[in-house]
């Protein structure tokens, strides 16, 4: 522990640490789409607790809240109802202004698709860096390996060039398992507690916009053919 604490400063090359942490991020990037870096560091700011961990807000309690406005002042009263969730507020203002039932059903599951996809898209690049991090500090290490012998290095002088060398794996795994990965377990569980309250609130919604929407929707009657008598 002594020649740890002592050598401390041997394992922390800051260029070389920028180099690694720059690649892996990049490629990362490439491989989740061109908006999904900023999503993933927009995240991070939001990542630290339960999102409704504050308010309390859950989906039972959203869904009485719902009937309860409904009841009290009728369909237009949700257009007063706010949630904590930006994506719960608009889906509740969309269903004052439906006309039916059918269409505010396929628009709402579209939405809720399109939200589950952002959600998830920043959980999955931080996934992706750190299933990347490790191959980005092997390669560095293979090439640095390939281009020290290739000079014909002096043998007193290869064990600090190989330690340089292998500081990349060293930086790839911590990137993968210090940095990365438990970034996406918490956004991963963050997107799950989110998408399992919309569906059930999208699935309230769905079932007021028929019995509601549907019951005032006017109904248009196919006058039936006249009888002809023959004479």
């Amino acid at each position: 522990m002594d020649i740890l604490l002592t050598n401390i400063w041997r394992f922390f090359d800051p260029v070389l640490f920028g180099v690694v942490l720059g690649c892996v991020l990049i490629m990362a990037w490439i491989q989740n789409g061109r908006h999904s870096i900023i999503r993933g560091f927009a995240a991070l700011g939001n990542s630290s607790g339960n999102p409704f961990e504050a308010s309390g807000e859950n989906a039972t309690y959203m869904c009485r809240r719902i009937d309860f406005i409904l009841r009290e002042q009728g369909l237009s009263g949700l257009e007063t109802l706010h949630s904590e969730d930006a994506f719960v507020t608009r889906i509740l203002h969309h269903l004052v202004d439906a006309k039916d039932s059918k269409s505010f059903e396929e628009w709402v599951h579209l939405e809720e698709h399109v939200a589950e996809t952002k959600q998830n898209m920043a959980a999955s690049y931080w996934l992706s860096a750190a299933e990347i991090a490790p191959a980005i500090g092997l390669i560095g290490t293979i090439t640095g390996l390939i281009q020290l012998f290739a000079t014909g290095i002096d043998p007193l002088k290869m064990g600090p060039a190989m330690s340089f060398t292998l500081l990349t794996s060293l930086y790839g795994l911590f990137i993968s398992h210090i940095i990365a990965f438990p970034i996406y377990v918490r956004l991963h569980a963050r997107a799950e507690v989110l998408h399992a309250y919309r569906s059930k609130v999208v699935q309230h919604t769905v079932n007021i916009a028929i019995r509601e929407l549907d019951a005032v929707s006017p109904v248009h009657f196919v006058p039936a053919n006249p009888i002809k008598n023959n004479v």
